[in-house]
């Protein structure tokens, strides 16, 4: 019975020394992490500045081209998104004559299956839309949206 009792024990003793040796690892990891974040912001920050004091010619071309490029980009974004507008819009409004005509040719059952993939055709675009935008260079400045039905 002393015997069962003692490697009992030993086995508990075990048990928390590895879960002990466990929680040290864990620590010491989180230290190195915060440690290596805390280098990496360093030298980011470090780069940050010698490119900012950086006035060299090539250095303000670069800024040029990196500006007009963002313009460009800014530019075609928003042609896109107004010209998605005006097709959806013109789409409404066709979708309205289009259904009318259908009625008369198909059952109301059948328009009302369309219309439902007309909805789920609708919102994919939308997402696409959405996501496309979030890839975009300053996505989320303009605080635009077209959804709302």
């Amino acid at each position: 019975m002393m015997k069962v009792q003692a490697g009992e024990q030993m086995l508990e003793k075990s048990l928390q020394d590895v879960l002990n040796v466990g929680l040290g690892l864990l620590k010491e990891g989180e230290k190195g992490f915060q440690a290596a974040l805390e280098s990496v912001a360093k030298a980011f920050e470090d780069l940050k500045s010698k490119g900012a004091d950086d006035t060299s010619e090539s250095a303000q071309k670069i800024r040029e081209v990196l500006d007009n490029t963002i313009r460009g980009v800014k530019d075609v974004s928003s042609t896109a998104e107004e010209n998605f507008n005006r097709v959806l819009e013109e789409a409404r409004k066709n979708y309205g004559q289009i259904l009318e005509q259908a009625r008369t040719v198909v059952g109301e059952e059948r328009i009302s299956d369309l219309n439902t993939r007309f909805e789920e055709l609708a919102k994919f675009v939308q997402e696409k839309t959405d996501d496309i935008k979030k890839q975009a260079p300053g996505a989320g400045s303009s605080g635009s949206s077209t959804s709302g039905e």
